[in-house]
């Protein structure tokens, strides 16, 4: 069975003759009486009934008529959804990520995307890591997630439902405020961070942790001031009472500005990495693919800047 079966069926209706229904399809007459024979056949019932050259729907073709009708129809406005799809006229993408990429990097692309392609409805959702990598994992509300995270922390996934594939390059700065005392320092010491007032967004950051593993020093408990989200930290750091660890996806316009300083912790380079996180074997839609192409396209522009402007390779980092 296939469509042009189903279509020389309703133009014989239409028609009452296998020649012009012929014509209309763009086949031989025999052509047509096979495909009206094979639906017979398929249906185990009699469709038409010869009367000369003139034929007619039997009861059991008048019955069938509406739905093969509704069968066609839907298969042609089907067709006109996938072709709209292709040219972008018309699909969403879904996407869910950690908060340095979901809150720093994706909503300026989502506008630029939104403006090429306005017909396309967009979902996008913050959350942690784990929880991206979750939804992904067992869920199916989400197209693609997209994480920073240390490298060396991302190994335990890999045994999970999910691809993993890795983008570019996240670096992280220790952060004070311009007139905060290390202001005018280029690197400085694990030891002098140990007993100042830290910033952090959230209990479950694992920048204290991943300190520990780096340096075997960790961060006093009561100096871990845990503000609630980024841009509170960032807030909190320009009043020099205090240091953080954040991208520099994160403190760009600050930096730009003058407000706030980066410095180098000596002897290690804090980074992390961006991972796009995809069910495994998962095919994205025309819409999916091409804002995974201006994502690409826009942060490995970014990133080769920012890596030539301050950063050396030493190793891993850290989750905020």
């Amino acid at each position: 069975m296939n469509i042009d079966v189903l279509r020389t069926f309703l133009s014989v209706s239409k028609n009452r003759s296998f020649t012009k229904s012929a014509e209309e399809n763009f086949c031989t007459q025999s052509t047509a009486s096979l495909r009206i024979q094979s639906l017979e056949e398929y249906f185990d019932v009699k469709l038409f009934d010869r009367i000369g050259k003139t034929v007619y729907l039997t009861n059991a073709g008048e019955l069938l008529l509406p739905y093969i009708k509704l069968v066609v129809d839907t298969f042609d406005q089907t067709n006109e959804v996938a072709l709209n799809i292709k040219k972008l006229n018309i699909g969403k993408i879904s996407i869910i990520s950690s908060q340095t990429p979901g809150t720093y990097i994706i909503p300026r692309i989502l506008l630029d995307f939104h403006k090429k392609y306005p017909a396309i409805k967009i979902n996008s959702y913050v959350a942690y890591s784990r929880v991206v990598i979750r939804h992904i994992a067992e869920g199916n509300q989400y197209d693609l997630g997209i994480i920073s995270q240390p490298e060396y922390s991302i190994d335990k996934y890999k045994q999970m439902n999910i691809e993993i594939r890795e983008i570019t390059e996240d670096p992280l700065g220790i952060i004070v405020g311009k007139d905060h005392p290390w202001a005018a320092k280029k690197k400085i010491d694990i030891s002098k961070l140990i007993d100042s007032p830290m910033f952090i967004s959230n209990q479950a950051t694992t920048l204290i942790s991943y300190l520990h593993y780096l340096t075997g020093q960790t961060i006093k408990e009561e100096n871990r001031i845990i503000m609630g989200n980024l841009e509170a930290v960032k807030i909190a750091v320009q009043s020099n009472d205090g240091f953080s660890i954040l991208s520099d996806f994160i403190v760009k316009e600050e930096l730009s500005k003058g407000v706030i300083r980066r410095i180098r912790l000596d002897g290690y380079d804090l980074k992390r990495k961006i991972y796009f996180i995809s069910k495994k074997n998962k095919k994205f839609s025309n819409p999916m693919e091409m804002f995974v192409e201006n994502f690409l396209k826009t942060v490995r522009k970014e990133g080769a800047h920012t890596k030539s402007s301050h950063i050396k390779k030493r190793k891993p980092s850290i989750d905020t």
